[in-house]
């Protein structure tokens, strides 16, 4: 797998490469050692909160660069309504 990615960055600008979830089993975190950067992606309607922190230490554990987190599926959230920050201002959404 190191061979492969080395290769796909000599011929590409930029590579996605999308894992089984990190708690399931260690494909996501092998992987995350040999890549530039890794982004955590957790569902809104179904990740638990405690399940999200988990992978995330198991990431920290291997030392993985984590440049951020994806949160999707944010249509069942919407629907209940759900509030954001946009430049210090509290926006709500209904």
């Amino acid at each position: 797998m190191k061979n492969f990615v080395e290769t796909v960055k000599e011929e590409y600008d930029m590579v996605l490469f999308d894992t089984s979830p990190v708690c399931a089993v260690t494909d996501a975190a092998i992987l995350s050692t040999i890549v530039d950067a890794t982004i955590l992606v957790v569902s809104c309607s179904q990740t638990r909160i405690e399940t999200a922190r988990k992978a995330k230490e198991m990431l920290d554990k291997v030392r993985a660069n984590v440049i951020g987190v994806v949160i999707n599926k944010m249509v069942g959230a919407m629907e209940e309504g759900y509030s954001y920050y946009y430049y210090g201002e509290k926006k709500e959404r209904k």
